[in-house]
C-alpha cells in the first residue's frame, strides 16, 4: 500500500497555502471507505485570493504576450512534468479515486496529451481578413477572456483539469480550477508540473471546496470573465443562470446517457467484451460509459449470457490491486445506484446478476445486468 501523506494544501499566486480560517475536509479511500487524507477546504475568502492571484498574473500579459510558439513549447513542457510524476501521481490518484491502478496511469498520459494538443494549437489560431473594398483594411484578432474558473468533477479530475486548463492557457488566460471534494488530491499535481516547467505564478490556481461554498463563489464571482463546468444538469443550469446575469461565457458539459444497439448479426463475443468494459470500467462512472443496449430479439438471451460471462471473470476489489471491479466514489454514491437497482426491479426488470451493493468493506456495487 502507498503512503498518502496526511495533509495537502491549495494553490495559489505560486505558493501552497492553508485555508481561510484553516478549515480542513476529509478525504475517503472509496475502497476502504476509511479517511485517507485531509485537504485545505476552501471558502469564499480562499476564492477571493484566487481570483485576485488570477487577475494580477493576467493584468502582467507575461503568456499572452509570449509568441503562440512561446506558449506552445510552455505547454509541451508541462506534458513532459506531468509525465514525469506519473509514477508518483497514480497510486494517489488510484487510492483517493478508487480506480484501476492502469486507469491511473492512463489518466496522467491523457493528461499530458491534452497540454500536447493544446501546445500544437497554441500557433494556429488565426483572425481573418476580410475584404471592404480598395483601401480598406479589416482584420480580426484573438484576444484572451482573462481570468476563467473552471469546475472539475470526480471520476476523471486530473484528465479534466488538463482538458480545461490546456486551451485556456494556449489562449493566454489565467485560471482558477476547483477541484471535486470527493477526490481532489491528483489534481494538485498539475500545479507542481506548471511550476517545474516554468509558469510564472498566478497563472495557475487550485483550491479544493465544497460545491455549495467554494464552487458558488468562483462561479458567481466578479473577477471571473469565462466558465467551464462539468457535471450534473441541475448545477449547470445555476451556473449558467448566473453567468447569464454577468454576461460571462461558458462551456458546458452536463448530463447524457449512452446506448449501443446491436443487431443479430453482430460478433457477440467481441461485443460482450467491449460492451461490458465500456459499462464496468472505472465503476460504470464515465459520462461516456455504455448504459444501455438495445439488442435485437433473436440475439437478447445469447448476447446476455455472454456478458455474464464476461463479468464473473473480473474480480472485484481495490483499484491499487490491481482488481477491474473497483468501487463507486462514495457511501451516498453506492446508495443512489443501488436505488436505482431496486426501483428497475420493482418496476418488473429482472436482474440476470447483481441488483445490490456487495458485501465487503468500501463502496462496491455488484457489477450488475
Amino acid at each position: 500500500m502507498t503512503n498518502v501523506k496526511g495533509y495537502w494544501q491549495n494553490y495559489i499566486d505560486g505558493r501552497w497555502a492553508d485555508a481561510v480560517g484553516g478549515k480542513r475536509l476529509a478525504v475517503e479511500n472509496p475502497a476502504t471507505g476509511k479517511p485517507l487524507a485531509e485537504i485545505a477546504a476552501a471558502g469564499a475568502a480562499d476564492v477571493d485570493a484566487a481570483v485576485a492571484a488570477a487577475r494580477r498574473a493576467f493584468a502582467t500579459r507575461a503568456i499572452y504576450e509570449m509568441t503562440p510558439t512561446q506558449r506552445g513549447q510552455l505547454l509541451l513542457r508541462i506534458a513532459n512534468e506531468l509525465r514525469k510524476l506519473s509514477d508518483e501521481i497514480a497510486p494517489v490518484s488510484t487510492l483517493d479515486n478508487g480506480k484501476n491502478l492502469d486507469f491511473s496511469k492512463g489518466e496522467i498520459e491523457d493528461a499530458a496529451r491534452y497540454f500536447e494538443y493544446y501546445a500544437g494549437l497554441a500557433d494556429k489560431l488565426h483572425g481573418r481578413s476580410i475584404p471592404l473594398g480598395d483601401g480598406f483594411a479589416d482584420f480580426t484578432q484573438w484576444v484572451p477572456y482573462g481570468v476563467s474558473a473552471q469546475v472539475i468533477p470526480w471520476n476523471f479530475p486530473l484528465e479534466l483539469c488538463a482538458r480545461s486548463a490546456a486551451p485556456a492557457l494556449a489562449g493566454g488566460n489565467a485560471v482558477v480550477l476547483k477541484t471535486p471534494e470527493l477526490s481532489p488530491l491528483a489534481s494538485t499535481y498539475l500545479a507542481t508540473a506548471c511550476e517545474r516547467a516554468g509558469l510564472p505564478k498566478g497563472w495557475l490556481n487550485i483550491i479544493c471546496g465544497y460545491g455549495n461554498e467554494a464552487g458558488d463563489a468562483l462561479t458567481s464571482h466578479p473577477g471571473v470573465d469565462h466558465i467551464v463546468f462539468t457535471g450534473s444538469v441541475a448545477t449547470g443550469q445555476k451556473i449558467l443562470h448566473r453567468a447569464a446575469e454577468k454576461i460571462v461565457p461558458c462551456v458546458m458539459e452536463l448530463g447524457g446517457k449512452s446506448a449501443g444497439i446491436v443487431f443479430a448479426d453482430a460478433d457477440l463475443d467481441e461485443t460482450a467484451k467491449s460492451a461490458a468494459i465500456g459499462i464496468y470500467a472505472n465503476a460504470g462512472q464515465v459520462c461516456s460509459a455504455g448504459s444501455r443496449l438495445i439488442v435485437q430479439r433473436k440475439v437478447h438471451d445469447a448476447l446476455v449470457e455472454k456478458l455474464v460471462g464476461v463479468v464473473k471473470g473480473w474480480t472485484q476489489g481495490a483499484g491499487i490491486d490491481g482488481h477491474f471491479l473497483t468501487p463507486v466514489i462514495s457511501g451516498p454514491q453506492l446508495d443512489k445506484i443501488e436505488g436505482y437497482c431496486r426501483s428497475g426491479i420493482q418496476a418488473g426488470a429482472t436482474a440476470v446478476i447483481g441488483g445490490k451493493r456487495a458485501e465487503r468493506e468500501g463502496h462496491f456495487m455488484q457489477p450488475t445486468i
